[in-house]
């Protein structure tokens, strides 16, 4: 059974909470083990989802207390919301950089910002889009589903860097032709991040534009889209310390100047009887419907939170935090990751960890982390299965395998790793108890007995 989550002692954990960073709530959130041990959680899944900053609970605690209708709306209320929507964007714009000529659309979360974007420009089957081989599926499958573009990637080295001899090698190829890049800031498996004003040098000089998927970029490194000439780029609040349920696209207002891909209420200002339509002006029409509102204050009040703290004081601490998370994980015997450490020490990268342990299937030892150690993990392909096969050497006939026995609904068929990921929050204490627990599952393997659950791609204790 899995072990129920206790509520915290404290929001934060006053041992863990570094003054000069954002207080992050539930810090102190504790669980008990199957053997019976009261332990801190330790939260090493940021990549997919950070807990929110004390001062964003609190901002939405007070904008709940007195929101209203946010367009069209009349009275004090609906005055408030207005007000506290506008300073929310406003807040959104710095913290992204964001270029004069550039307007923000709002969406369910990244994966949706993209594929609103691949619905707006305007490509033709004669174009090229440019991907990489270290994409999130989110910046792969919506150029691919949503365009008639062709669509090529710039290949990878193993350590999930990009290729960028290869990259000015399809620009020359195609030259003319590539209308976008659309690359991870930072990925989301090897914490790789890219040269963004370099990449935005070659693509303007393409006639291409550079596009950003930002989800894992956002919360770890400053943002200035105008600066390194970045045109469009997407991230999601969930990973920027703020709730479920917003993403942002922030995009050129010239693309906005036609029908909206999902129009609805609020896209227009007239309904002929005849059924001509006059659209709203173009920073308007695409936000069909209602707003989240309280999904942008909150982003907002996150984007201001990390601001405020300085990003010097948060990349000094993560940066450090990675150097020793690399080391440590490193010399841990029978565990292997697959991003060599020393990549870590000398690239630009953000604390995502991919590791194996021998012997142990990635999804085991993620349950394991979980209920005998209190740790939280990712396992799986983590969204990049081309880099994950690549690692764990699956051929044709191997994937063929693969794929024929997920089809008939044994997820666990599948190749994959396990998942550290860092933020803010964390601390050398959690690099510490992770390493401890990986020792513990190498020389001992789990010490509960554990059953398979394929269809949740998962293990759960017997």
């Amino acid at each position: 059974m899995t072990p129920l989550l206790k509520p915290p002692t404290l929001p934060c954990d006053p041992t863990l909470c570094d003054p000069t960073l954002p207080r992050v709530l539930g810090t102190g959130s504790r669980t008990v083990l199957a053997d019976g041990r009261d332990v801190r959680v330790v939260q090493l899944n940021n990549a997919a989802t950070t807990p929110p900053f004390e001062r964003t609970v609190a901002e939405v605690a007070d904008f709940l207390g007195s929101y209203g209708a946010l367009h069209r709306g009349a009275g004090p209320r609906a005055r408030s919301t207005v007000e506290a929507v506008e300073r929310a964007i406003g807040r959104i714009e710095r913290f992204l950089g964001q270029p004069g000529g550039n307007g923000l659309l709002f969406t369910a979360n990244t994966s949706a910002a993209i594929n609103v974007l691949a619905r707006l420009l305007p490509l033709t089957a004669d174009d090229v889009v440019l991907t990489s081989e270290i994409e999130h599926t989110s910046n792969n499958l919506p150029w691919r589903y949503n365009t008639p573009a062709r669509v090529l990637d710039v290949r990878a080295d193993d350590a999930g860097a990009l290729d960028e001899a290869h990259l000015e090698a399809l620009l020359a190829e195609h030259a003319g032709r590539v209308r976008l890049l659309a690359v991870t800031g930072a990925s989301n498996l090897t914490g790789h991040c890219p040269d963004l004003a370099g990449l935005a040098a070659r693509c303007h000089a393409a006639g291409a534009l550079l596009f950003v998927d930002a989800a894992q970029l956002a919360p770890h490194r400053r943002i200035d889209m105008a600066a390194a000439g970045v045109d469009a780029l997407a991230c999601s609040a969930h990973k920027i310390y703020a709730p479920f349920g917003l993403g942002v696209l922030s995009l050129p207002r010239a693309v906005l100047d036609r029908a909206p891909a999902d129009p609805g209420g609020g896209s227009i200002d007239m309904v002929s009887d005849t059924g001509a339509v006059v659209w709203s002006p173009p920073a308007e029409r695409h936000q069909t419907g209602t707003w989240n509102a309280t999904g942008i204050v909150a982003l907002g009040a996150s984007c201001a939170t990390i601001l405020d703290t300085g990003w010097e004081a948060i990349e000094a601490h993560e940066r450090a935090l990675v150097r020793h998370a690399a080391a440590a994980l490193d010399a841990v015997d029978g565990v292997r990751l697959t991003v060599p450490a020393t990549a870590y020490l000398v690239d630009d990268r953000i604390g995502t960890f991919p590791f194996t342990v021998d012997g142990l299937h990635h999804a085991l030892v993620a349950a394991a982390l979980e209920h005998e150690h209190g740790i939280e993990v990712r396992a799986g392909t983590i969204c990049n299965h081309r880099l994950v096969r690549r690692w764990a050497g699956i051929d044709d006939a191997g994937q063929a395998r693969v794929e024929a026995a997920i089809a008939v609904g044994d997820r666990l068929a599948g190749y994959g790793i396990v998942r550290a990921s860092l933020a803010c929050h964390c601390g050398a204490e959690d690099v510490e108890r992770l390493v401890e627990a990986l020792t513990d599952l190498a020389v001992h393997g789990p010490r509960l007995r554990y059953r398979p659950v394929p269809a949740h791609e998962t293990y759960e204790p017997a």
